[in-house]
């Protein structure tokens, strides 16, 4: 594959991977915060304590799943479209658990678009 072919879906994957890393370190935050404070059971009660660990769960995977999803985009443009659109849904979904501070999960809305409209050209590469 040439260079120029490779740089025409670089901008789309960079942005779904800076969401996907957004969005799992804002889980992880959420983790730590459910695994360090064991007082958070006494806080929320104990039915919203089991909301809060699937949430958890719900970003973590979301943020794996848009990583890989992104990384799959730079190494195989030819199912760009395929995984802009994974890329959607799980963006869309994070928004139930923390979103990666709400830009993490804006940027994977923008990012799965540009995916699924095939990306844009960097500097005119053709």
């Amino acid at each position: 594959m040439s260079i120029s072919r490779s740089l025409e879906y670089r901008f789309a994957s960079e942005i779904s991977l800076i969401a996907g890393c957004l969005i799992f370190i804002a889980s992880l935050f959420s983790f730590r915060h459910l695994t360090f404070f064991p007082d958070v059971r006494w806080m929320v009660g104990p039915q919203l304590m089991g909301h809060l660990f699937i949430m958890t769960v719900l970003g973590l995977a979301s943020g794996i799943i848009i990583i890989v999803s992104a990384v799959l985009m730079y190494e195989q443009p030819q199912h760009i479209r395929k995984l802009g659109v994974l890329i959607w849904i799980f963006s869309g979904l994070s928004f139930f658990g923390s979103a990666g501070f709400i830009i993490g999960g804006v940027l994977g809305v923008i990012g799965g678009f540009l995916a699924v409209t095939k990306g844009i050209t960097f500097f005119g590469s053709k």
